[in-house]
């Protein structure tokens, strides 16, 4: 899953430059030899901006409040945020001092956006009122949050589109310089929104499945209805004070930041058993043995490998070896040597736990989803485990 996000987000950078060299390219010829003859001269000092001080900080801060204001309330609730940006522009005109990234946004200004993302927050919270129905809504959260990066990216490069009849200004306010390189602005601030929205929303989830493990029937609906509360509180900040909602956005970022690791972990052990379970279920051939390493996660930590990480479980001639999976950074890796550790396969309805059972060594527990169900077997001969009932009720799957 993850080297296809990867590509996914690679792809859409290639798609995002490719957009930026289009909306930069002037339109006649006498544009076209100014930017000629001004190319040497950026090129010999790369370093410099070619606008003023006062160009600069106007442009940026602007820029910067304009865009950083509604990722908050956009992460919380992305189809919502989308919904209210689209409201506003469309209906605020004549009661807010609505900024450039909104009351000239083509995209917003249409109506067919307001009503199909509206329809679409209404498709993904009726769900989240209960708990029979919540699951689905929560296996499904990672295509909202990916939904509202594209979308909000898309109304971001709608609203850049040069009009500044000057090649040069133009090129000079799209273009930021970072060290040795010149980057296009809309890039950065893309790249900036990816992060934001990531990092929050992942700790929103997080506190979505809490509270979905809370044993009250109502506690679901309460956090939705706060949930939309909050969103639409942080975009009427926004309307009339971006550079207010862009510290709130910062102070949110900041604190969810400081979580971040510890709440990613048990984010994607969540939504693996909770995808891998429908997935499954719809698309049988997604859970073919291809009898090579067993994904799963670890319980508690191994060594250096901390709780609910995910690891890949091979079988090597000495015993098991657990490599941790990281995104950016080589995995850790531990072996547990056949001599002293030996593991049993339980079977459970949504999850399936590989434990270790000699007494003398350290309790580990792998979970596993349900996506090999059918071919336990297989994978408990590959790997040489003992078979039996998982005695640990499935309510614990779930746990922190």
């Amino acid at each position: 899953m993850l080297p296809f996000r990867l590509i996914v987000i690679f792809a859409g950078f290639i798609a995002i430059g490719s957009m930026q060299v289009d909306f930069n390219q002037p339109s006649t010829t006498h544009q076209n030899l100014t930017l000629a003859s001004a190319s040497p001269q950026l090129g010999q000092d790369l370093l410099n901006s070619p606008l003023s001080l006062d160009d600069q900080t106007k442009i940026q801060s602007i820029s910067a409040s304009e865009w950083l204001g509604p990722l908050a309330p956009v992460a919380i609730s992305p189809f919502f945020g989308i919904t209210c940006l689209a409201g506003l522009s469309q209906f605020g005109s004549d009661y807010l001092p609505l900024n450039n990234f909104i009351s000239n946004n083509a995209v917003l200004k249409n109506q067919y956006v307001l009503w199909v993302f509206m329809g679409l927050t209404l498709l993904t919270s009726l769900p989240r009122l209960t708990k029979v129905s919540k699951p689905f809504a929560q296996a499904m959260d990672m295509l909202e949050t990916y939904g509202g990066i594209i979308t909000i990216i898309i109304l971001r490069f709608a609203s850049a589109v040069p009009v500044e009849p000057d090649a040069e200004v133009a090129m000079a306010a799209t273009y930021m310089q970072m060290g040795w390189m010149t980057f296009p602005t809309d890039v950065m601030f893309s790249i900036a929104a990816i992060i934001n929205i990531i990092v929050i929303n992942s700790v929103k989830f997080f506190f979505e499945v809490l509270v979905w493990l809370v044993p009250f029937p109502f506690v679901d609906a309460l956090l939705e209805i706060a949930n939309k509360s909050i969103c639409a509180g942080l975009m009427a900040i926004y309307a009339y004070s971006p550079m207010l909602a862009t510290i709130l956005n910062l102070v949110l970022f900041a604190a969810c930041l400081y979580v971040f690791n510890w709440a990613r972990r048990r984010v994607t052990y969540w939504r693996t058993m909770l995808t891998d379970l429908l997935i499954v279920t719809v698309w049988p051939s997604y859970g073919k043995w291809k009898g090579k390493s067993l994904i799963g996660f670890v319980s508690d930590g191994v060594d250096s490998i901390p709780a609910k990480s995910k690891v890949a479980l091979e079988r090597t001639d000495l015993g098991w070896r657990l490599t941790e999976q990281r995104m950016f950074f080589p995995g850790r890796v531990v072996d547990l040597p056949k001599e002293t550790f030996s593991f049993e396969l339980c079977r459970g309805l949504v999850t399936n736990r590989i434990r270790n059972t000699a007494i003398d060594e350290e309790p580990i527990e792998i979970v596993v989803s349900c996506r090999h169900k059918k071919q336990l077997d297989q994978i408990a001969a590959q790997f040489s485990f003992s078979q039996a009932d998982c005695p640990v009720p499935q309510s614990a799957a779930m746990e922190l």
